[in-house]
């Protein structure tokens, strides 16, 4: 289109309506003659059509419009134009764009004859055309980012890079476009970290697909393939690691390392919060730990009783009963092993204290108890040792033995639950082992008391009792 062409055009068709309507104005009227009247209407002659060359107001003023829609139509094909040259829509469009702009030149020529209906038609019908293609640009933008992207996640480098290509001439200034580019650029390296992150993986080494991984969604952030390989290498690491745990820790319980075994199930429980293996493996080293100590337990208890030490048996079969009660082991032995005690403290109580043998009750009770330790079986040595030396102490706690008393025969003597002995100066007489008191009282002198025991041996020195201290 030329604008000094289009200029000339508009001048030559004003000048040669300008002439049409001077003729008509000014020579017309000297052509025309008087109407011929005839009697009938339908005689009359026909109108003569109008001269090609006349053009009517409203010809005219259809004309007119007929511009103003071309040059307003022609206005939008300009800019509809211009933008998809800048969008490169000779490499993905070129021949829909001629196509496009050669209507626009036809519509050029038919507007230079004068036209200006089928040039209007031409125009639209390019702008329609373009206005397609705009269209077509943004539905090829969007294909071209989607597939970037999924060529971008497959790995492969060569759709991947057409794709991010087509998408930069179609939209260049898009960030969305850029940050494709910038992905499409580093894609070999990432596909690089990813491949020997997969080779690793097969083989179970986890700790290098995982340094793979990493270096790879370091690289491209954005890229979900290498973030979920990463988040899988990470938990086949966390497993292997509580694997790891896990086997330690079985491998000490089998050697009854109890507490690595429970250091090594807490670390693997740290890993794998709530996992039920965890739970399970800690109960059983609680179940063996325990099994153990009461094992531990009743073998001691049991050296307790060989040893004759039947308090402290007794004390661990009732420990173990108060941690467990149903052990039935702990129970059975309790019972005899507490008789045995309950006798043990009774043999021991009197041969400590033989002088409890002084009074009729208590030496009822330990006759009984010696008939009870002589009807133990088998007894041990420090039952056989008891039961000699409490039967030697019965015997003697019923064997009076001579005790001699000495005075002054001015001090009255008494002996305490036994005999008023009056005064003297020597006397002798028969007690029973025991402990007693004998007192002394005379007139002016002050009372004194005297405590001795008979054990069931002659006495080395007599018993004194004199009042030598006078009163004031």
């Amino acid at each position: 289109m030329s604008e000094t062409r289009n200029t000339t055009t508009r001048k030559a068709t004003l000048i040669v309506l300008g002439l049409l309507l001077a003729g008509t104005v000014f020579l017309l009227p000297h052509f025309v003659t008087e109407p011929w009247v005839a009697d009938e209407t339908g005689t009359l002659p026909a109108v003569p059509p109008a001269s090609p060359s006349s053009v009517a107001p409203s010809t005219a003023a259809e004309l007119k419009q007929y511009r103003q829609d071309s040059q307003g139509v022609l206005a939008e094909i300009v800019v509809m134009r211009d933008r998809l040259i800048e969008r490169q829509v000779t490499q993905w469009a070129e021949a829909d764009f001629n196509q496009a702009l050669a209507l626009v030149e036809s519509g050029d020529e038919r507007y230079s004859y004068g036209d200006y209906a089928a040039s209007l038609e031409r125009y639209r019908e390019a702008r329609d055309r373009l206005a397609v293609l705009e269209e077509l640009g943004q539905d090829k933008l969007a294909q071209a980012k989607v597939d970037a992207e999924t060529a971008v996640e497959s790995l492969n480098l060569n759709v991947a890079r057409d794709a991010a290509e087509l998408a930069g001439l179609i939209a260049a200034e898009d960030p969305a476009v850029q940050a494709l580019a910038a992905r499409v650029e580093i894609l070999p390296q990432v596909a690089g970290y990813i491949e020997a992150g997969d080779q690793a993986l097969a083989l179970d080494r986890f700790a290098d697909a995982q340094a793979a991984y990493r270096a790879a969604a370091g690289l491209d952030p954005a890229h979900r393939r290498a973030a979920e390989s990463l988040g899988r290498a990470n938990r086949e690491v966390a497993s292997s690691v509580f694997r790891g745990h896990m086997s330690r820790g079985f491998a000490a319980l089998e050697r009854q390392d109890f507490a690595a075994a429970r250091a090594a199930f807490h670390e693997a429980g740290r890993l794998s919060p709530g996992d039920p293996a965890v739970g399970k493996a800690l109960a059983q080293v609680a179940n063996l730990e325990s099994g153990k100590v009461v094992g531990t337990d009743l073998v001691r208890a049991a050296e307790l009783e060989s040893r004759e030490e039947w308090s402290e048996a007794v004390s661990i079969y009732e420990t173990l009963l108060q941690q467990d009660p149903s052990l039935t082991d702990a129970r059975v032995k309790l019972i005899p092993a507490r008789v045995r005690a309950e006798l043990d403290d009774q043999l021991s109580g009197y041969i400590d204290d033989p002088l409890r043998l002084s009074t009729r009750a208590e030496y009822e009770a330990a006759v009984t108890a010696l008939t009870d330790a002589r009807g133990i079986p088998e007894p041990g040595p420090r039952l056989r040792g008891q039961i000699e030396e409490l039967d030697s102490l019965v015997q003697r706690a019923n064997s009076p033995v001579d005790v001699v008393f000495r005075s002054d025969n001015q001090t009255h003597v008494v002996l305490f639950r036994v005999a008023d002995l009056g005064r003297f100066d020597q006397r002798s007489m028969k007690l029973r082992p025991g402990k007693y008191v004998a007192a002394g009282t005379r007139s002016g002198y002050r009372d004194v008391r005297v405590e001795f025991t008979v054990t069931g041996e002659t006495l080395a020195e007599p018993i004194v009792v004199r009042c030598e201290e006078p009163i004031g």
